[in-house]
C-alpha cells in the first residue's frame, strides 16, 4: 500500500488588522507559492496550502492537524509582513514535525523607485 505524503503550507502568518481584502490577497499569494513548489518537479511529494493563520489558535490548530496527519511530512510557513512571534509559541512548542520557514517577501524584486505603504502592508515580509 502506498501512502501519499504531503507538506502542509500553513500559509502566511498575518493579523486581522490588515483587513479582509489584504488577507484574501495574502491567501492568493500563498496559493501561488504552493503551486510553484508543486510545479518545479523537485519535491518528492505534494505541498498543500491550508490557510492564512491570523491568531494563536489558528496556528495551534494547524500544528495539531499536522501532528495528527500521518501523511503530513512537515509544515512550511512564511510571514506576511508583521506576524508577532509570540503568536507562534504555543503551536510550535507542540509541533513534532519538520518546520520550514521561508524568510522572503512574496515577489522577487523590490520596487525601490515606487515603494510605498501599500507595498509594505501587502508584500513586505519580516
Amino acid at each position: 500500500m502506498s501512502v501519499q505524503v504531503e507538506m502542509t503550507v500553513a500559509g502566511a502568518g498575518s493579523q486581522h488588522l490588515y483587513g479582509p481584502e489584504t488577507l484574501e490577497e495574502v491567501a492568493q499569494h500563498s496559493l501561488i507559492i504552493t503551486e510553484a513548489f508543486n510545479e518545479d518537479g523537485i519535491n518528492p511529494f505534494e505541498i498543500v496550502f491550508k490557510t492564512v493563520a491570523t491568531t494563536p489558535e489558528d496556528i495551534y490548530q494547524i500544528c495539531l492537524a499536522a501532528i495528527a496527519d500521518e501523511t503530513c511530512a512537515g509544515v512550511i510557513t512564511w510571514m506576511h509582513t508583521f506576524s508577532p512571534a509570540k503568536m507562534w509559541i504555543h503551536g510550535l512548542t507542540d509541533l513534532r514535525k519538520p518546520l520550514l520557514h521561508l524568510h522572503t517577501q512574496f515577489n522577487r524584486d523590490i520596487p525601490w523607485d515606487s515603494i510605498d505603504m501599500d507595498f509594505r502592508v501587502l508584500l513586505y515580509s519580516v
